[in-house]
């Protein structure tokens, strides 16, 4: 099982990689846009994660991908510990139809001279984790609960989903996972169509 990485471990790991970067590629300068578990974690909605998914770049520049691979074999790390899994998903949902909310970027962490960290906003985390959650992996429904979504950030998250999956199976998932976080699937559809 992947070793949970809470907020310090993050900075840590991200900042052994800057060091790695800056001896390898004097000069260079990478921007990394984190969503998912790490920017949850270093914004204070929860504890740990087991890594670091990345909204951008979409794919891992050479010199990044090397860095990672060393970092996670110093400090015995998941392979995938950094990823870029999230954008490969919403590449083939179209980085064009993602809401402008999804540019929103809560903080911004300079790790280094050479590396700087932007954590995506609150209604993005809490569209993808809507999008991720499901009645059978309560991981990303326990995450909604711990951002707190008010109705009206619901209301965005679900029609985002429902832009990308809208068959009826996605629809009785949805309906479970909003139950469970205090929301009614078919009260939030009637408020999105009116």
């Amino acid at each position: 099982m992947p070793h949970e990485l809470d907020k310090t471990e993050i900075l840590e790991n991200l900042k052994l990689l800057s060091d790695w970067l800056r001896v390898k590629h004097p000069g260079d300068v990478f921007e990394l846009t984190l969503v998912g578990g790490a920017a949850m974690a270093l914004n204070g909605f929860k504890e740990q994660t087991r890594d670091i998914d990345l909204l951008w770049p979409n794919t891992l520049p050479e010199p990044l991908a090397n860095g990672a691979a060393h970092v996670a074999k110093a400090n015995r790390l998941s392979p995938e510990w950094i990823n870029t899994n999230v954008a490969n998903i919403l590449r083939r949902v179209g980085f064009d139809k993602l809401p402008g909310y999804f540019h929103e970027i809560s903080r911004i962490i300079d790790v280094g001279n050479n590396l700087k960290i932007k954590l995506i906003g609150r209604r993005a985390l809490i569209a993808l984790k809507l999008f991720a959650a499901t009645p059978s992996y309560t991981k990303h429904t326990s995450d909604l609960r711990s951002l707190k979504p008010e109705k009206k950030e619901i209301e965005e998250a679900l029609r985002f989903v429902l832009s990308i999956d809208d068959d009826e199976l996605r629809r009785d998932d949805l309906r479970i996972v909003l139950k469970e976080i205090g929301f009614d699937f078919d009260e939030l559809i009637r408020t999105i169509k009116g």
